[in-house]
């Protein structure tokens, strides 16, 4: 039986080498125990065993424990700048360093928790994974999800974006067709803070339960956030962008959450 509680201790023991006064380590360490939250949530609503709830909420804690050593080696968020794929850093962390030792006597889980924290922030799944780490690769992905929606309501703009810059930009519009088709932007194609905007919105065309989206529609995380990019930008062009995104997103919500 998986040791939550103490994965929860040793997850806590080892953020406490970094700064939590740096504003992105505090916001992670936040997001990565609400997600192992989340995905504890959605599995229980997916009647799943005792140990496999537990496996869920572990994979929360495992999914994002490589962003520390990201944000104290190159301050940011952004794999692509960094030069960092956060995932498959968080499996170094975990695997190479020995870290999973002080979580787990076993390596029963491990494909499932390779799979599933690899898999977290990827354009879509990969195809050549089991049936159970499919399972989870979506639980995670989801829990993920629905918690940067709070992130993004809830943090200082200057810790969750990517750049400094937030003046005198516009969205891209090649990037606006693509989200009106309901295509993920894919972070290499990311060129300012602007774009950006459209990435966050565009996770909504990404969840596979009902759950999170049901969350994000009742506690009107999609305008709250529209908000805050109107105080953070300035700029009429991005407000009237973002509304008619907000417009594309809820459209697809409702449709979403009717067919499931």
């Amino acid at each position: 039986m998986i040791d939550i509680e103490n994965a929860k201790k040793e997850f806590m023991n080892y953020v406490k080498k970094y700064d939590i006064n740096n504003g992105r380590i505090h916001l992670k360490v936040k997001h990565i125990l609400r997600v192992a939250e989340v995905s504890k949530i959605i599995a229980t609503k997916l009647n799943l065993t005792e140990n496999q709830i537990r496996l869920a909420e572990l994979i929360g804690l495992f999914h994002d424990i490589g962003r520390f050593e990201q944000v104290r080696l190159y301050d940011t968020f952004s794999d692509k700048d960094s030069g960092l794929d956060h995932a498959s850093y968080s499996l170094k962390v975990l695997y190479e360093d020995g870290l999973i030792k002080k979580f787990l006597d076993t390596d029963e889980y491990d494909d499932i928790i390779k799979k599933a924290v690899y898999n977290h922030n990827k354009i879509q799944i990969d195809s050549d994974v089991t049936e159970d780490a499919l399972l989870f690769s979506k639980i995670i992905r989801d829990a993920d999800k629905t918690d940067i929606y709070r992130v993004l309501n809830e943090d200082p703009m200057i810790d969750i974006f990517w750049y400094k810059e937030f003046e005198n930009l516009k969205i891209n519009d090649k990037a606006i067709d693509m989200f009106k088709q309901e295509k993920l932007l894919k972070y290499k194609d990311i060129k300012n803070n602007a774009d950006l905007i459209l990435v966050f919105y565009g996770y909504i065309f990404d969840f596979n339960f009902p759950y999170g989206l049901e969350i994000i529609r009742e506690n009107k995380c999609l305008e709250d956030f529209a908000v805050r990019i109107s105080n953070t930008f300035k700029s009429k062009k991005i407000d009237e962008d973002v509304q008619q995104i907000i417009k594309i997103c809820n459209e697809y919500i409702d449709k979403k959450i009717k067919n499931t």
